[in-house]
């Protein structure tokens, strides 16, 4: 029998000095899978709103001051609702074939 194998990929992310925070997300309404990149700051203590490439949907990503209702952060809603959260930084983006392709493939 063949060992299994490892699929990683590298990333040439070009993230400017800001955007030291990256995100893999699909859209649900249209299932585009897409990648961003954030500023930190903004993430843990402003509003961040991210744009699907697929449909243009805006995706509420953190809202730290209550601006769309709650305040919090995508991690804790999915956190509430049991999903999980990856978490890394540009720095350390080590991205597997299922984290860019999605769970679905």
């Amino acid at each position: 029998m063949f060992p299994p194998i490892q699929n990683t990929a590298n990333s040439n992310l070009k993230a400017s000095i800001r955007h030291d925070l990256a995100m893999i997300f699909t859209c649900k309404v249209c299932e585009t899978r897409s990648v961003k990149t954030v500023c930190r700051e903004s993430y843990e203590k402003g509003v961040v709103v991210a744009r699907c490439g697929g449909c243009n949907n805006l995706h509420l990503i953190a809202d730290h001051l209550g601006m769309f209702g709650e305040p919090g952060s995508i991690e804790e809603y999915l956190a509430a609702h049991g999903e999980e959260v990856k978490k890394g930084s540009v720095d350390t983006l080590n991205l597997t074939l299922e984290d860019l392709a999605g769970s679905k493939c």
